[in-house]
């Protein structure tokens, strides 16, 4: 299978991530859904009071893990995609299409989005409460995937076309 094969092949069947971020020397990790344009770029909602996002906003540089939490260690069925990237958060002109790549992913059925307040200002208001569940970008740079040829547990830079 070819490198990106396997890496949107990953992408594409999983739902979380592990988003791992730092600032001020402070590393942070956290589990998040997200959902992937056709160039592999990584989309995932979070509200601006979160640390992870008060990271991103100090430090734009991330790291992606995504895996089959499910596979049997020891059988070779495993593999991952580790991803390093730039992340920011969406506005403008890129939130609607942002809007309509995550949400796709997470409610398929058309009804159910039609149930939901998925418009432009829901993304860019602040609730009641005083926070905003904004929409984030990852836009990658480098993914990594599993060797599977040397048998050994390494990573190689994974060729995505």
């Amino acid at each position: 299978m070819e490198d990106t094969e396997i890496v949107k092949n990953i992408i594409n069947s999983n739902l979380f991530m592990t988003l791992a971020t730092s600032a001020n020397n402070i590393p942070w990790s956290c589990p998040l859904f997200f959902a992937s344009d056709k160039d592999q770029n990584i989309y995932f909602t979070s509200y601006n009071d979160a640390l992870h996002i008060k990271q991103v906003e100090e430090n734009p540089n991330v790291a992606v893990s995504i895996f089959d939490s499910h596979a049997v260690p020891g059988t070779g069925n495993t593999q991952a995609v580790y991803i390093s990237g730039k992340c920011k958060r969406v506005s403008g002109e890129e939130l609607p299409c942002a809007i309509e790549v995550v949400y796709n992913k997470r409610f398929p059925d058309p009804k159910e989005r039609e149930r939901r307040d998925l418009s432009v200002e829901r993304f860019s208001l602040p609730d009641s409460f005083g926070r905003t569940d904004y929409i984030y970008k990852i836009t990658t740079e480098k993914f990594y995937i599993l060797d599977k040829k040397t048998g050994k547990d390494t990573r190689i830079e994974a060729q995505v076309k």
